[in-house]
């Protein structure tokens, strides 16, 4: 007798409208075209019917799908550094302005977003 219980996923979306509530991120459903989006619904759909090996196996290729998003992102975030200090010169401390809240500038490694989840 199985003794696991039944899940269903039900998709990346509720879980990433949860993350994003009350940031007002008009751009956010484009999100659903990326290819990491698909690659993490693909597998987490998957999840449930696998065997414990094969699971495994499945979340690393997640964590490895999440990772390499986080390094896009952390990208676009020191090219836009560059692009602001190219133009603008480097900020200075008494006088730059602040970053938007939703929008951190400061890269933030994989590893050290994991921990911040732990």
């Amino acid at each position: 007798m199985n003794m696991r219980s039944t899940f269903t996923f039900p998709g990346l979306w509720p879980y990433i409208e949860r993350a994003a509530e009350g940031r007002g991120l008009r751009h956010l459903g484009q999100g659903r075209g990326l290819w990491h989006y698909k690659q993490v619904q693909d597998a987490l759909g998957q999840y449930p019917a696998l065997e414990a090996g094969s699971r495994r196996e499945l979340l690393e290729h997640v964590r490895a799908v999440r990772d390499a998003l986080a390094a896009a992102v952390e990208g676009i975030d020191l090219a836009v550094r560059e692009a602001v200090e190219s133009v603008e010169g480097p900020p200075e401390a008494a006088s730059a302005p602040e970053p938007p809240p939703s929008y951190p500038l400061q890269p933030q490694t994989a590893a050290a977003s994991r921990r911040k989840r732990a």
